[in-house]
């Protein structure tokens, strides 16, 4: 049965913080992505402090040398590693990778990162090597597509996929309109084929983990608005996602946390521009105040 998560379900993931704590205890997270063809999309990700906004420690931004000073200008709290490229687009290293791997506790992988042969390695690697939160989105997603579906079943990662429906069309062999006609269903089923926690974006996002003891683990949301239908609205979607999920007992109930508040931040922006003018840039800066309400209420 599917459950429509309310505040009160969200409120529960940000308990009142001890006196005593410092950064390391709320989670360090990687935000990997940016090309030369969309540097915006890994600043999304990053803009206002998405992440830690959100909730995380540290953040971290690790993309292709070439753009890095681009997006430092940007770039308070945050720290930037830059990765090995070549004009401008990731060549995949073995050892940045490794390192990575080995400091953070959540990796989001993929805003803006192209689809090249060295994405597909990246992701692989990835999916190989890590062992904790591992969210793929954008193009991450399309080089998954790409790979053996035992690799990902048997990924040592705790893997969220952030599929629009077309990036879902791909990762999942269906059509686009059997999707449309029961994404709850889409959703459910993928997350079983792959093991892994599957956000469906859509008016109505749903949110599915695999199967456990015979049951399966539904949530969605409703929260968002048409003025979120541009560019980089899913981008901001992932900074959030890498630290609601660092910090979260719950996996899927994160996921969906995110998306609520994403969706709830776009209405926000709404309210202030319009579905015509707001931008994802315009969300990320109402992050912070949807966050702020809900903590306010616990």
């Amino acid at each position: 049965m599917t459950h429509k998560i309310k505040e009160q379900d969200i409120i529960k993931l940000f308990p009142k913080r001890p006196a005593e704590c410092n950064k390391g205890n709320f989670g360090y997270v990687a935000l990997i992505g940016g090309s030369i063809e969309y540097s915006g999309a890994i600043r999304l990700a990053a803009m206002a402090n998405s992440a830690m906004r959100s909730g995380a420690g540290v953040a971290s931004v690790a993309a292709p040398r070439t753009i890095c000073p681009v997006i430092a200008e940007q770039i308070l709290e945050a720290t930037l590693i830059p990765l090995d490229d070549d004009k401008g687009r990731l060549v995949f290293n073995e050892d940045e990778f490794k390192a990575i791997c080995r400091r953070y506790d959540s990796i989001a992988f993929g805003m803006g990162i192209a689809m090249t042969e060295e994405t597909v390695k990246a992701v692989r690697y990835l999916l190989k090597s890590y062992d904790k939160i591992l969210i793929v989105d954008a193009d991450g997603l399309n080089a998954m597509s790409e790979l053996d579906k035992d690799l990902i079943r048997n990924t040592k990662a705790e893997l969220v996929l952030t599929p629009h429906i077309k990036e879902f069309s791909r990762l999942s062999g269906m059509s686009v309109n059997e999707i449309k006609s029961d994404p709850e269903a889409a959703a459910c089923r993928l997350a079983d084929e792959l093991g892994a926690t599957v956000l469906l974006k859509g008016s109505t996002t749903y949110v599915a983990g695999p199967s456990e003891n015979g049951s399966q683990n539904i949530l969605c949301t409703d929260r968002g608005c048409p003025g979120m239908a541009t560019a980089g609205s899913g981008d901001v979607l992932s900074g959030i996602l890498s630290a609601i999920c660092v910090n979260a007992d719950d996996l899927v109930m994160a996921v969906a946390a995110a998306a609520y508040i994403n969706g709830a931040a776009g209405e926000l922006a709404e309210s202030r521009h319009s579905d015509v003018t707001m931008t994802a840039s315009d969300t990320a800066s109402c992050i912070a105040e949807v966050l702020e309400g809900l903590i306010g209420a616990r």
